[in-house]
């Protein structure tokens, strides 16, 4: 797990160096603000999954070269929550929550003056928390940070000289104890150029 840690911190030193480098140049970044649904395929009682929920984040990006941009992305995903039976009450809950900052390296297809696709990938820091109420059990909150990555695709088009939206799906994991917490991101967000 040392391992994980030493390349996060490696990584994030060389988004920071890159960052600091080109701060000085005159390239352009832009602020992205972005809203979605996640859905989690990890089980959370036998054969079922928690229900998904709204999700809502932010990104600032630099531009690296003309089809490669660099940033930092962090959201509050909602998980979601799922009622059960103990065999005593069915009013039992389980919900889930996954807070996330990390970089990311983004890669544009096509123009950036017209629709263009894009594939995105990051690894950073997801703080998960899960809350169970159970009338036999009793409540229990848990939470852990731990080392996660995304992979995400999508399509962006421009509605004005400096700001374009982006509609993307991102899949995430997260190494947290036990069974990894895997989880899919449908996103549409706005980007803001400066």
């Amino acid at each position: 797990m040392k391992r994980i840690h030493v390349t996060l911190v490696l990584v994030t030193a060389i988004f920071v160096a890159a960052f600091a480098a080109s701060a000085s140049a005159s390239t352009v970044g832009t602020l992205e603000v972005n809203l979605g649904y996640v859905k989690s395929s990890t089980e959370a009682t036998p054969n079922e999954s928690l229900g998904g929920g709204i999700a809502f984040g932010a990104g600032y990006w630099r531009n690296a070269s003309p089809t490669v941009m660099w940033g930092v992305e962090g959201s509050w995903d909602n998980l979601g929550s799922i009622e059960y039976d103990n065999g005593t009450t069915t009013d039992n809950k389980i919900s889930a929550s996954a807070i996330r900052i990390n970089p990311a390296l983004r890669v544009n297809f096509g123009s950036m003056v017209g629709p263009n696709f894009f594939a995105q990938g990051g690894a950073g820091l997801y703080s998960v928390s899960g809350k169970v109420e159970d009338s036999v059990l009793g409540d229990a909150d848990d939470s852990s940070t731990e080392f996660g990555f995304n992979l995400g695709a999508g399509v962006g088009f421009p509605v004005g000289p400096k700001t374009r939206m982006n509609v993307m799906g991102q899949y995430h994991s997260v190494a947290t104890e036990g069974e990894s917490t895997n989880y899919l991101a449908f996103r549409a967000g706005v980007g803001f150029g400066l």
